[in-house]
């Protein structure tokens, strides 16, 4: 059934993921009504406040075709375009785009070069194919310098791209706050640091773990928190056994993105040292942002746009996989 607005165009989003900080914002759009299609919300962190007849489910692209057709939208954000794993998506997308004869735009996030990310006969073969959907896509809003660089080299014309927050949006300044509300956890008798994010090789754990064992050499008295689930887990719980850190580490798991707010204000210095692989660097490092908002420094390092988010006014960047430098860092701070 057609979701009419007689005062509003209607926006459909497309996302095979949605998690509470993408889709929180969508309601500061008021020129035009969001609909957005989602195929999965695997991170456990919507609440029923935060589900609405705005998002509609969909469990293929051909029922993603039929459910945009059935909504018939006014414009149409596609997927990210330089996934392979959501190109099939992304083809149901264009040919609703093109048989409705409606503007389609698109945000590319990806920021590693395609053709080391998927080796450059892979990327040539991407390159010729998404031509018909390169042409007709009326905006490519991109959030990182590399993803305008992808942009280009898939012959997209300057005159198409926006620099612009989409699709990630920032954070709500009214919820990450450095106001405190009365949640935050009781302070420890230190320093704290905290690392919100997944427990996983490439977002540097192993790297602060080692760092931290240096800070508490120097800062007898300084905690770590670790905020996050993940593959590596039980490893890194291994690691702080091997340490002897146990009383001053805490494993947290996982915690909604609506109640993170009080953690970042309890920190004193908020750690992510990112890794960049061939296939993924940081698009933008949401977290460092919720932390700036929150008024807490970063120690972060220059893992893809990380340097173009965090500035020298708040925050500490050092290079990838060297604990030494972070932990220098995370002394020199406290």
């Amino acid at each position: 059934m057609r979701v009419v607005d007689h005062d509003r165009p209607v926006f459909a989003i497309v996302s095979t993921d949605i998690r509470r900080d993408l889709v929180a914002p969508l309601r500061h759009f008021t020129r035009l009504r969001v609909v957005h299609f989602y195929r999965q919300a695997p991170y456990g962190d919507l609440t029923p406040d935060d589900l609405d007849d705005s998002l509609i489910r969909y469990t293929s692209p051909l029922d993603l075709f039929r459910k945009l057709w059935q909504v018939r939208p006014d414009i149409v954000q596609g997927v990210e375009p330089f996934s392979m794993r959501q190109m099939p998506d992304q083809a149901f997308i264009y040919l609703y785009a093109l048989l409705r004869q409606v503007p389609l735009v698109a945000g590319a996030h990806i920021s590693r070069p395609l053709r080391e990310k998927y080796g450059y006969l892979p990327a040539l073969l991407m390159k010729a194919t998404m031509q018909p959907y390169l042409r007709y896509t009326r905006i490519f809003f991109y959030l990182n310098e590399g993803g305008r660089q992808n942009l280009l080299w898939m012959g997209v014309p300057q005159a198409k791209l926006v620099r612009h927050m989409y699709g990630t949006w920032g954070v709500d300044v009214d919820e990450f706050t450095p106001a405190k509300d009365g949640r935050e956890p009781h302070p420890a008798n230190g320093p704290v640091l905290l690392f919100v994010g997944r427990l996983h090789r490439e977002k540097g754990i192993f790297d602060l773990l080692t760092a931290y064992e240096q800070v508490r050499h120097a800062v007898p008295n300084v905690h770590l928190l670790l905020l996050g689930g993940g593959p590596q887990r039980s490893e890194a719980e291994k690691m702080v056994g091997q340490q002897g850190s146990q009383d001053t580490v805490r494993l947290l798991g996982s915690v909604r993105h609506r109640d993170l707010p009080p953690y970042f204000r309890a920190a004193t210095l908020f750690i992510s040292p990112s890794i960049t692989t061939k296939k993924w660097e940081e698009y933008v490092g949401m977290t460092n942002i919720q932390a700036m908002a929150c008024g807490v420094p970063v120690v972060s390092t220059r893992s893809g746009a990380i340097p173009e988010y965090v500035p020298e006014a708040a925050g500490v960047l050092v290079p990838e996989r060297d604990p030494e430098a972070l932990a220098e860092a995370i002394i020199r701070l406290l």
